[in-house]
């Protein structure tokens, strides 16, 4: 028969075993802090900015500031200068780590480009969109990864790096795999890189974590929106109605489970863009989001 005490310690064993799941538990569901950087894509605060303004320009850019970004991506110049941009930087304390151009301007200006960049301290240099009418093809997604290897070649001599932004239609399934595959695979990794747009992988009916894993060391950069819940979509447009875009965290992305594979496969920068009609309060939100989820 055992003692009062060797009971009690049998049951103080037990307890302790069984506690100990249940700290794991609770230690897993509080986790650790997203550490950013946290970044905005300055066109979200598009409906703020008058081209040509320079006013409009900082302001947006104050307060971005001021709700607590610390870093932003250009989508332009809105119609300014890069030398004025960049003095409106200067004023309100913001670095811009990225800068977007299209299609066109890098084909057709990328000594201008890759200046801009400079002049605004960027170190990324992204095309926003492929030109193209109707379903994207084969034919140009091979076209545009030779040119991607040339432009990223040129600007990786100028100390930049170049990206692909993903924006759904390059999803297009060609012989059962999409054509964004096949750009990753044509493109080479020291020149060319991508920044994931997660609501765009989302949309035509794919999962960012799985690309994330997919391609590890071709991600440099990240656009972070939600979308509203919903049955899954297969769309392959690169068009959405603003309405789909909600507050992080209140939609359907696993915003832990991405964020955390994010941080794992060496994605740089991350930059919210907010394309809702109530992107200028619901970016404060997502910056909520941000501060507060746990990976």
């Amino acid at each position: 028969m055992k003692s009062r005490r060797q009971f009690l310690s049998v049951i103080g064993a037990g307890l302790a075993g069984a506690a100990a799941p249940i700290k794991e538990s609770l230690a897993a569901q509080q986790g650790r802090p997203f550490q950013g950087p946290f970044g905005l894509e300055l066109y979200s605060l598009r409906h703020q900015i008058k081209t040509g303004d320079s006013a409009s320009v900082k302001a947006a850019m104050a307060y971005a500031r001021k709700v607590g970004y610390t870093e932003i991506e250009a989508p332009d110049l809105a119609g300014l200068s890069a030398k004025e941009y960049r003095s409106l930087l200067d004023e309100t304390g913001l670095p811009c780590t990225s800068m977007m151009a299209d299609y066109d301007q890098f084909k057709m200006e990328l000594r201008t480009v890759t200046e801009n960049a400079h002049a605004l301290g960027a170190t990324h240099v992204v095309n926003s969109w492929i030109t193209h009418q109707g379903p994207f093809t084969i034919e140009l997604c091979r076209e545009t990864a030779r040119l991607y290897n040339e432009w990223g070649k040129k600007l990786r001599a100028e100390g930049l790096h170049f990206a692909h932004h993903t924006h759904g239609y390059e999803f297009q399934p060609y012989q059962g795999q999409p054509l964004f595959d096949m750009m990753v695979k044509e493109t080479n990794p020291e020149d060319v890189s991508f920044e994931m747009d997660i609501f765009w992988v989302v949309d035509p009916g794919h999962d960012p974590v799985a690309y994330l894993k997919k391609y590890p060391n071709r991600w440099r950069l990240m656009h972070l929106k939600d979308m509203k819940k919903g049955p899954p979509t297969h769309n392959y447009t690169g068009d959405e109605p603003v309405s789909w875009d909600v507050a992080l965290g209140t939609g359907r992305m696993d915003m832990p489970a991405i964020l955390a594979e994010a941080e794992r496969v060496g994605v740089r920068r991350f930059y919210v863009e907010d394309e809702s009609d109530q992107a200028h309060d619901q970016i404060v939100k997502d910056l909520h989001c941000l501060k507060t989820v746990r990976l």
